[in-house]
């Protein structure tokens, strides 16, 4: 008798899968252009983190500037970046992105690059309102980039992925900072300079990358066409984008405006964990950040995207707890909850951003997502402002406490505009595009088949 074989009918078909969202494959699938994007994306992002942690320093302790001023730049640079988003916004909508979108890295290489050269407190201000300026450009100009030239079924993973990518380049990049700083001029100035290099990398790869089936062309084209003029006020019309916008905002708030403000503060003032226990719990949060790629980036497609949300706000809420009890502890007690506290932290991070930016990109047309991703960047820069100020307002309140049990309930309040996201979106929104398992499946029909072959007896 004869061993049963294992072939199909030759009439059956095949079977659907989901495509892999493995950080491989998703680099695979990507268009030519995007790949050359994001790795111009993390070499900006690599400059950018060689000066993140020093410029207060360079000004104060170097320059010999007043360090009211040198805080008065940063703040200088924080309005300027706010005011300027929405102007950006509107260029990108009217004008050609291989325009605008190198103009605004020219002029960020040319502000980095004049703060080698900042030597007088009125130097620095105007040097820091160019940067500002140049930066409120800079969110508006990456996201709509790369949501012109990634599928709309892509966009969910690979914006997962372009975090995770930024997260890490900063990092290695603030540690090649630290490793080149050695406190003379010299080599502050040639920081800045570097920083100002991968800016004018970046402008030089946004006038060559190949284009990628037209994608980029200028919604200005279209200005003599029927239908309503675009503005600001067409994309605040749509209710799901304004809950976008909420839920965004909340994050801003809750989360990344006041992670760096209070976390440090509140645990300095209790006296429960000292400043290097404090900047470990900032490593652990990027390695995890980094890290968590490797585990979310695949589920990110396989998963509603308003239920990442909601296990946001819930992993925040958690944290802040976890830090409101390090407050009142000591010694070891106090540095582990403060450590397990950066793991939700970062967890959340992960899952916030890139789902936000996906879901609106997939929600607006190409007449308006330079506004709507300027309004998007105009929500985190508004909770970066408002933040801190809530922190300098209330932490010596109490020591503290009323603040972060207060964020750990405000935390929770993301959960409502995510629930009213989850009605106003369809299945095909809220759960990344069905398209992929069928065009996986279109694809494996055309790859050469291995011959099925026969069980042994």
């Amino acid at each position: 008798m004869s061993a049963p074989t294992d072939t199909a009918p030759e009439n059956a078909e095949p079977a659907k899968t989901a495509p892999d969202n493995n950080l491989i494959a998703v680099l695979k699938r990507l268009p030519g252009r995007a790949k050359v994007l994001l790795l111009a994306d993390g070499v900006n992002a690599f400059g950018i983190g060689m000066v993140m942690p020093f410029l207060l320093i360079y000004l104060s302790e170097v320059r010999h500037i007043n360090i009211r001023v040198a805080a008065a730049a940063l703040a200088v640079t924080a309005v300027a970046s706010f005011a300027s988003g929405l102007v950006w916004g509107s260029l990108l909508d009217r004008y050609r992105h291989r325009i605008v979108m190198p103009t605004v890295m020219v002029l960020a290489a040319i502000g980095s690059t004049l703060y080698a050269f900042a030597d007088r407190p009125w130097t620095a201000i105007a040097v820091a309102a160019l940067v500002g300026i140049a930066g409120g450009g800079i969110g508006p100009v990456v996201r709509t980039m790369f949501a012109t030239v990634v599928p709309p079924k892509e966009r969910t993973v690979f914006f997962g992925l372009q975090f995770g990518v930024f997260n890490a380049a900063v990092g290695l990049g603030v540690l090649l900072g630290g490793v080149l700083v050695n406190g003379t001029l010299e080599r502050y100035q040639l920081l800045y300079v570097l920083n100002g290099v991968t800016f004018l990398f970046m402008a030089v790869v946004l006038l060559v990358a190949p284009t990628d089936a037209g994608k980029e062309e200028a919604a200005g084209e279209g200005d003599g066409e029927a239908g309503p003029k675009p503005s600001y006020r067409m994309v605040l019309r749509n209710p799901v984008v304004m809950l976008i916008f909420a839920t965004m905002s909340l994050a801003a708030v809750f989360y990344y405006g006041l992670f760096e403000s209070v976390l440090p503060g509140y645990l300095t003032i209790n006296h429960a964990v000292s400043p290097r226990g404090v900047a470990g719990a900032f490593v652990v949060n990027v390695v995890v950040v980094v890290l968590a790629q490797f585990v979310v980036i695949p589920r990110l497609g396989q998963v509603r995207r308003t239920t990442w949300l909601t296990a946001s706000g819930l992993l925040w809420g958690v944290s802040w707890i976890l830090v409101l009890l390090a407050g009142r502890s000591s010694g070891t007690t106090a540095l582990v909850l403060l450590f397990v506290s950066s793991v939700p932290f970062a967890a959340a991070e992960v899952m916030v951003t890139p789902v936000l930016a996906a879901l609106l990109n997939d929600v607006v047309d190409d007449q308006v997502r330079g506004r709507a991703n300027a309004l998007f960047a105009f929500a985190i820069t508004g909770g970066a402002i408002v933040g801190p100020a809530i922190a300098a307002a209330l932490l010596p309140v109490g020591k503290g406490v009323p603040l972060v049990a207060g964020l750990a309930v405000g935390c929770l309040l993301i959960l409502i505009p995510t629930a009213m996201l989850r009605r106003r979106l369809g299945s095909e929104t809220d759960k990344p595009h069905e398209e992929q398992t069928a065009a996986a499946a279109e694809a494996a029909e055309t790859e050469p088949v291995e011959p099925a072959r026969t069980a042994s007896a």
